[in-house]
């Protein structure tokens, strides 16, 4: 007998599963045509990594709960950027963004002489004067963003030459510069409201072992998605999993919560974090595809998976000439 084997035999498992890990991945199939909120999850150990689309643009963030650093990643572009992910300063991050946000509503109000109530009502009625489908639109609205911007294009093609900058900031206050695009009146802003669409709650439904609630966003009459949603908890994950997910979530809506203050019309309703087994997307009325959750457990995970890839480079974080931009 060979008393060196069992000793030989745990080197070459050693050596055959050096930089990879034992994970989860939790990924859509899509039939047709039907965005999602990601593409894929991939969880091993301390770590994640979520691969979506973005307006058609591929990125992925890469979560380190160990190191507690979170790294977004451009890859069109090639750049990343890596942050704390500790809860101080997930905090920090939200009120970064509250903070900017109502500077920038500050500077505006400078510009315009309007404060951030009347300068949003002013804008959404420039939006709907110079893009008639806008109105339609509510601000948490699934295609709010697409279309305003959009319409933010065709209001910046209608802008005269010089410094937009200002042009675009006189139209806003109802000077020269609105008569080149579509000209409005203080009472026609506050006659324009924004359309919020609705959530309607239905059956439940089970699919591949797990159950599920279906909610429709509807617009109008208008079935915009119709999403079959179960609790994270109620996933049947392995305990390391299930915890990255809750993680995942308690970070989205701590960042998110800042705005959420400001945009209340945006924000989501209260409940556990829930995450859609199916969703089946719709235009005009008319569906347009299908996208449905796949678990897989046991799955080898390379270390490279959570690294970010050879030749990208730090993202340069700075101003940008807001001339350019309305």
């Amino acid at each position: 007998m060979n008393h060196h084997r069992p000793a030989r035999l745990l080197v070459l498992l050693l050596a055959a599963s050096a930089g990879v890990d034992a994970g989860t991945v939790i990924e859509y199939r899509h039939e047709g045509d039907c965005p999602t909120d990601f593409d894929r999850m991939t969880i091993s150990g301390l770590r994640a990594r979520i691969d979506m689309h973005v307006d058609g643009t591929p990125m992925s963030t890469i979560a380190d709960d160990g190191e507690q650093l979170m790294t977004q990643v451009l890859h069109e572009l090639g750049t990343y950027m890596t942050m704390e992910s500790d809860d101080d300063a997930i905090d920090f991050q939200s009120d970064v963004m509250r903070s900017s946000h109502i500077h920038a509503g500050n500077e505006a109000a400078k510009v315009t002489g309007m404060d951030r109530a009347t300068l949003t009502a002013r804008l959404r009625a420039q939006q709907v004067a110079s893009c008639p489908e806008m109105a339609d639109l509510g601000f948490g609205d699934p295609d709010y963003a697409e279309a305003a911007a959009r319409c933010a294009e065709t209001m910046a093609s209608t802008v005269p030459s010089g410094d937009r900058r200002q042009a675009v900031a006189a139209a806003m206050a109802g000077g020269r510069a609105s008569q080149a695009a579509h000209p409005v009146a203080p009472q026609d802003a506050a006659a324009t409201p924004w359309r919020k669409t609705r959530t309607e709650r239905g059956e439940e439904a089970t699919i591949d072992g797990r159950r599920c609630r279906v909610e429709r966003t509807v617009r109008g009459e208008t079935v915009l998605r119709e999403d079959c949603l179960s609790p994270i908890a109620d996933l049947d994950l392995e305990p390391a999993a299930l915890r990255r997910l809750n993680r995942i979530a308690t970070v989205g809506a701590t960042v998110g919560r800042g705005l959420a203050e400001l945009h209340p019309e945006a924000a989501d309703e209260a409940g556990p974090p829930s995450v859609p087994l199916r969703r089946r997307c719709y235009r005009d009325g008319r569906p347009t595809g299908t996208a449905t959750l796949s678990f897989r457990s046991g799955v080898d995970v390379p270390e490279a998976t959570f690294e970010v890839p050879a030749g990208y480079r730090p993202m340069q974080v700075g101003a940008s000439d807001a001339s350019d931009a309305p």
